[in-house]
């Protein structure tokens, strides 16, 4: 089977910058024929543009990690261009507020987010991308969509997976789960790649 895989540090191939470590889109990529274009740390639009930039038609099935709704498109990240792994990050408050001691250039857009950034129109806009991305997968393609942080209020997709819980109870290094959360991930997803429509 030839499987799609988009969305952000969820679903990407941490193998980039950890050789030796698998997370679950690897342990899949032993039974199918994966193409992985998730990005670690980019935004709910920038999963839109990775869905965009393929013919979705050509694969058998398609899932898609979403993000949180907190993250700020921006073409070039002030930390994480040049990591091999986080090189098409986008901005979220945290990350920026814990490099601003030893990056001061940081601090505008940190008083951006304290200030200026509002969670309702954030929320708004990640609804109405995520709402996009849906009609964009044909029909005739099966899809999964998969949430692994708390998504109230947030889209409601018609196949998901919700993997918060899962997060929660096995968190770790590679796409944010421990060797068990990763396996418990690739398990779900492999019996529902698995079992015929």
């Amino acid at each position: 089977m030839k499987i799609l895989i988009a969305g952000d540090s969820f679903s990407a191939d941490w193998s980039k910058k950890y050789p030796t470590c698998a997370g679950w889109p690897n342990v899949l990529a032993n039974n199918y024929q994966i193409t992985n274009l998730s990005q670690a740390g980019c935004s709910e639009y920038k999963i839109y543009l990775q869905l965009t930039s393929v013919d979705l038609t050509l694969y058998d099935a398609i899932i898609v990690s979403h993000t949180s709704p907190y993250r700020w498109y921006v073409k070039d990240h002030p930390v994480h261009s040049r990591d091999q792994l986080h090189n098409a990050s986008d901005l979220i408050y945290n990350d920026v507020a814990a490099h601003l001691p030893v990056m001061l250039e940081l601090e505008p857009i940190v008083i951006f987010f304290e200030k200026y950034f509002d969670l309702e129109y954030a929320n708004f806009v990640h609804n109405l991308i995520c709402a996009k991305i849906e009609t964009l997968i044909p029909d005739t393609v099966r899809v999964m969509h998969i949430q692994n942080f708390d998504s109230a209020g947030m889209h409601q997709f018609k196949h998901v997976m919700d993997f918060y819980p899962i997060f929660q109870s096995h968190p770790g290094l590679i796409n944010h789960y421990s060797d068990r959360g990763n396996k418990i991930v690739a398990d779900r997803l492999a019996h529902w790649l698995d079992t015929p429509n």
